[in-house]
């Protein structure tokens, strides 16, 4: 039986059900042989607030590309297509909460005004925040404070860290609170247009259809025909969309699972050859190819090199 797709919508909790708050890092500089930060394309239910903190960044939302330097926050709502990748010499921090939680018991004019129209979209996010906005250096002072916190009172929980203690989460709370403050105040909070790109959701539709049938042919007119496009058109907006070509990215989806299928523990010993086919390869030497121009090695140097990792452990 082949392994469970990974839907491109996050579903894992973010935080624990009682305070649905997390903190990410992704720190070159914690693992001795940094490689290419990668977050797919995927999008969730929280609100994310990024912080690029040190290193060159590739970051797409929805269908628009950024390249990020130095310093700079990012707001991604709920919902949108998102994905990150940065080469080498890398920090970058991620907070991801709901937001109905910092509603308060007894509704103010905070509530009415601010929190409820986040809540409902009805106000938006700035997308990025650079260091010459004027809510930058308390943006940036806030959320320093919040990484003490996690840094210092969280529990680690595979990569993502969670709090439990009253007075720690209290003090998380105060602290997004205050940075939803600094962004009202200096009208960085934008009214909502309420109109929704349909091609977005097409396109979701697309990348979860290969998703689905990874280990199976897949051809760009049935892609093309779920966005209601023609083939080249299709090929010309899914590349804007996503940074890659459709095969491209049919290629990652595959070569990720197969790096899965490959980790596994000898009692569930599988050839390279089975993994490929596994993955959808009908072709041996294009399945190395592939794996390479992704990884940077071959699939047995791959397998290898984490049955030294576990050996090690």
């Amino acid at each position: 039986m082949k392994d469970k797709p990974v839907h491109l919508q996050e579903t894992r909790q973010q935080g624990t059900l009682t305070f649905p708050c997390t903190m990410y890092t992704a720190d070159a500089g914690a693992v001795s042989v940094p490689v290419p930060f990668v977050t797919k394309l995927h999008w969730h239910d929280a609100v994310e607030i990024l912080y690029f903190r040190k290193g060159t960044f590739q970051l797409s939302v929805d269908t628009r590309q950024y390249t990020i330097c130095g310093e700079t926050f990012c707001f991604i709502e709920s919902e949108r297509l998102h994905s990150i990748r940065s080469e080498a010499d890398y920090l970058e921090h991620a907070l991801l909460f709901d937001p109905s939680f910092l509603s308060a018991s007894h509704p103010d004019e905070a509530d009415s005004s601010l929190l409820d129209p986040l809540l409902h979209r009805q106000l938006t996010f700035p997308l990025l925040l650079s260091c010459d906005s004027p809510a930058f250096e308390e943006i940036r002072s806030e959320y320093q404070k919040l990484l003490q916190i996690f840094n210092t009172f969280g529990v680690a929980n595979e990569d993502q860290v969670t709090l439990s203690a009253p007075a720690s989460q209290l003090r998380v709370r105060a602290g997004l609170l205050n940075i939803l403050a600094a962004l009202y105040e200096q009208d960085l909070l934008q009214v909502s247009s309420g109109k929704a790109d349909p091609r977005i959701h097409a396109l979701k539709e697309v990348m979860l259809y290969i998703q689905e049938h990874f280990d199976a042919k897949i051809y760009i007119r049935d892609l093309a025909q779920i966005m209601n496009m023609n083939e080249q058109y299709f090929c010309r907006y899914f590349h804007k969309a996503t940074g890659k070509t459709a095969v491209s990215y049919i290629n990652e989806i595959r070569i990720r699972r197969a790096m899965l299928i490959l980790s596994r523990s000898p009692d569930k010993y599988v050839s390279i050859t089975e993994a490929a086919s596994l993955c959808g390869f009908g072709n041996m030497g294009y399945f190395i190819e592939s794996f390479r121009h992704l990884t940077g090695m071959s699939p047995s140097d791959y397998r290898k090199r984490i049955l030294a990792q576990g050996n090690a452990e």
